[in-house]
């Protein structure tokens, strides 16, 4: 199997973060911008960067896009050209759109046209921090699945196995990994530990993001 790519069109702080992260994590990457300075910066960290104004179709058309398994298009500051380049690229055969947006009328527009995917970078950005601030001890949460949940959780006050069974019992969450304070990545784990310390982090997988249930948790 080869190695997947993308290609990114628009290379502001999103786009550039995306193309550069993308790159470093195995998947190669096109990346593509009118602005010949934000090409140059980023050529160096990507498979390839092109100087190209994707609201035209011959930009568009001279593209082999039938080799990327996704397009993200970056333009969220300027609806009118990401929306030009949404289409251009539809016409081209592009499958497999991502759109970042700046706004819900620019989400509505974009679902509206059929794009698989569409980030708000600002509203989820929004909604981890309101996590945080009311569950300071969920470091992230993550979305599986319909009604699966699977959260990064640190352990503050110290809990024994009896203490561990009673939680992850109670809301039927289940313990996927630990990572002790002392090192540095986690270890695969349904076996109930010993004893949590605080500065532990656990992995936990819910059926629930409900407050409640994770309040349970970590209360």
């Amino acid at each position: 199997m080869g190695k997947q790519r993308i290609a990114v069109i628009g290379l502001g702080r999103f786009g550039a973060t995306l193309a550069q992260e993308a790159q470093a994590n195995g998947v190669e990457v096109l990346a593509v911008d009118s602005n010949e300075t934000k090409v140059n910066d980023i050529a160096d960290s990507v498979g390839e960067a092109i100087i190209a104004d994707c609201t035209d179709p011959k930009a568009i058309n001279a593209i082999d896009w039938q080799q990327f398994s996704t397009v993200v298009v970056a333009i969220g500051s300027d609806i009118k050209n990401s929306m030009m380049t949404v289409i251009h690229l539809q016409e081209a055969g592009v499958r497999t759109l991502w759109c970042k947006v700046q706004d819900k009328y620019h989400a509505a527009l974009m679902s509206r046209l059929g794009v698989q995917k569409v980030i708000s970078p600002e509203e989820e950005m929004a909604r981890r921090a309101g996590r945080t601030i009311h569950f300071p001890d969920m470091m992230q949460q993550m979305l599986l699945g319909a009604d699966q949940f699977v959260a990064e959780i640190q352990i503050i006050n110290r809990m024994d196995r009896s203490a561990i069974a009673s939680k992850l019992g109670r809301k039927h969450h289940q313990l996927l990994a630990i990572k002790r304070k002392t090192e540095s990545s986690f270890t695969q784990t349904t076996a109930l530990p010993d004893c949590l310390y605080p500065g532990d982090r656990i992995l936990v997988l819910s059926q629930s993001s409900a407050e409640a249930s994770w309040l349970s948790f970590m209360s």
